[in-house]
This record gives C-alpha cells, sequence and structure tokens, in this order.
C-alpha cells in the first residue's frame, strides 16, 4: 500500500495554532480599563452588594466535624460555582473568567475555564474569593469588587496571605514594581534591596471549612450547562488557583491530610517556586524526643535548592495515591 504524502501546507495550520495556544506571554494579561460598556449585557441581570472579607480569628476554634453544617451564614452562599483565586496579584485571572472576550489571547485560561465551569457558563452562577496580601494592590481590588458589584457579579477581595495557621507573616517587595510585583512573597528575592512588609495570615483549610463547606446552593442556575466540556455538566464546582510563592508548601500538605482538599476541591492549578525553604513550626509540638529520631516539630521544614522539587513530585505522588478524593488532578499551570 503506498504511503500517504502529507504536505506542508497540509500540517501547517494546525501546528500553527498548537504553537500559538502554548505561547502566553505576560503581555497578553495587561490589563484593560474598568469598561461596563464593553462587558455583555446579557451577562448582568442583578445587581449584589460586595461581601465583608472573612477576617482572621486567630482565637476562634472552627468546628471540624464533616458530619456537621454551621447554620450561620457563609461567604459561598448562594454561589453555583467558586473560583478561589490563592496569590491574585491584581486579579487578572477572575477577569479572564468573568471577561474572556477583553483577552481573545489567553487561549489556555479560556480552555481551562470552559474545561471546569462550561463554556456557556453565566457570571451570575460564579463567585470569585481573591487571596491577596500585597497592600500595593489594594486600591486595584476595592475598585474590581466595586466594578464587579455593579455588574451583579461576585467578586470578593481578601486581603490576606494564605497559610497553614494564623498569625502575621513576614512578605518582601523584591524591586518587580514594573511587572506588578509578581514576585512579592516571603522570599527575598533580590537581597538587602528587598522591603519588608508584615501581612496578616489566615489558615485556609478553615477558611474553606467555614466558608465554603455546606454552601447554601442557589435556587436558580442562570447557564447553559451541558455537551462534551468537562465542566458542562452544571454540577456546582469548586476550583482553586495557586500561585503563592513557595507558600505553597505550607498550604498544600495542610489541604491534602486535613482531608480538605479531596473533601471540597474540584480542580486545582497553578505553580510550584523551586525556592530554598526554611519553616519553622508555629507552636508546634515536638512529634519524638529532642535530639532523637522524629524530633522534628511539627509544622517544620527546611528544604535546599534542588530538593524542593522533589519534595513537590513526592507530595503529589501522595495525592495521585488517595483513590477516594474529589479533587481530579493537581495541574502545573503557568501562564505569568
Amino acid at each position: 500500500m503506498p504511503r500517504r504524502r502529507i504536505s506542508i501546507s497540509t500540517v501547517l495550520p494546525t501546528i500553527l495554532f498548537i504553537a500559538y495556544f502554548l505561547h502566553l506571554d505576560k503581555k497578553i494579561l495587561r490589563d484593560v480599563a474598568f469598561d461596563p460598556a464593553s462587558t455583555s449585557s446579557s451577562s448582568s441581570t442583578k445587581n449584589t452588594a460586595p461581601h465583608t472579607p472573612f477576617p482572621p480569628r486567630p482565637n476562634t476554634k472552627i468546628n471540624t466535624n464533616t458530619n456537621t453544617t454551621s447554620l450561620k451564614n457563609k461567604l459561598a452562599d448562594d454561589c453555583h460555582h467558586i473560583y478561589l483565586d490563592l496569590g491574585s496579584n491584581i486579579g487578572i485571572h477572575s477577569r479572564l473568567l468573568y471577561q474572556p472576550h477583553l483577552y481573545p489571547h489567553a487561549l489556555k485560561s479560556k480552555f481551562l475555564f470552559d474545561q471546569q465551569f462550561g463554556p456557556h457558563r453565566h457570571n451570575n452562577d460564579l463567585c470569585v474569593f481573591a487571596f491577596e496580601p500585597n497592600p500595593i494592590h489594594r486600591e486595584r481590588h476595592v475598585n474590581l469588587t466595586r466594578y464587579f458589584g455593579q455588574l451583579g457579579w461576585r467578586y470578593h477581595y481578601l486581603p490576606f496571605a494564605v497559610s497553614d495557621s494564623y498569625g502575621n507573616g513576614t512578605f518582601y517587595h523584591n524591586g518587580d514594581g514594573h511587572k506588578e510585583e509578581i514576585g512579592f512573597g516571603d522570599h527575598r528575592l533580590i537581597g538587602k534591596g528587598a522591603v519588608e512588609e508584615v501581612v496578616p495570615t489566615i489558615r485556609l483549610v478553615d477558611w474553606i471549612r467555614e466558608e465554603v463547606r455546606g454552601r447554601r446552593l442557589p435556587k436558580k442556575v442562570f447557564g447553559k450547562y451541558g455537551g462534551i466540556y468537562g465542566g458542562g455538566d452544571g454540577k456546582p464546582k469548586v476550583v482553586m488557583k495557586m500561585d503563592i510563592e513557595s507558600m505553597e508548601y505550607r498550604v498544600l500538605p495542610d489541604l491534602m491530610f486535613s482531608g480538605v482538599l479531596c473533601q471540597e476541591v474540584d480542580f486545582i492549578y497553578g505553580e510550584f517556586h523551586d525556592w530554598p525553604v526554611d519553616y519553622e513550626p508555629h507552636g508546634g509540638r515536638s512529634r519524638g524526643n529532642a535530639g532523637g529520631i522524629g524530633s522534628r516539630r511539627r509544622g517544620e521544614l527546611h528544604l535546599k535548592k534542588g530538593e524542593v522539587m522533589n519534595f513537590q513530585r513526592e507530595l503529589i505522588k501522595a495525592f495521585d495515591s488517595v483513590n477516594d478524593c474529589r479533587t481530579r488532578e493537581f495541574f502545573y499551570f503557568d501562564d505569568e
């Protein structure tokens, strides 16, 4: 049987499309002005007032019993779909979710959101919770909250760093203001030139238990769900984006071993940072006799550069080995 010849003109469009899909430069994510006229009026049917952010409560005991649900109102009440934006920076990913037509070249994010929430989702079915501790971006998020609220969309700005405990943390401005300070975190990336900033931290596990678990679902859904897309079935989804500048080595193990990740989150994506990790416990107890085997204190983690990625791989292996888990996968995704 003669071989079929494939001309370059036949495969070139496919090659170009794949290359275009895989390339997402930071320039694509540049800001678009807050112009309500640029938003489809069909997506705005009801105005809702912005909600008050959940404050750190270090002295509050959270009920961790998975079989009971608090009767108090939750921030996530009446949210059909939930998007947890951990490390929101200036909130671009929320705009990619709510207003994809303003970012026609952000193909990766469009594909991901269509897959998880459905290509015909309605913004009234969505609630965004944007965690961003950098005070430089506060005014930006306050304006986003007001802007989205005027369109009837629920956007919650939470000015905290997510962690495995309540308290305060020392973060650093690393001289990258021209890049919206994407390197703001708990590492000095430029040595002595880094500027300290003390920020409040919350335990993400407790926040999800308190504000998401057992939420009241809305009586009416606005989107048109169905079809071949994974997110098109219309079922309530919780999707988490994690870009928290190495705090993932605190947060992800806590999410995993508390059971909250597998119980409450449908899909998680983000990136790991190959930076040295040197975390001390917050009032943790020793796991064994002092100076003996297992004498490390609970919550202590010390990893050198190079060891970090091995730790990450083993962590994901442990996660993948769990059979009874609502979370489908941790998808490595870096669009910055």
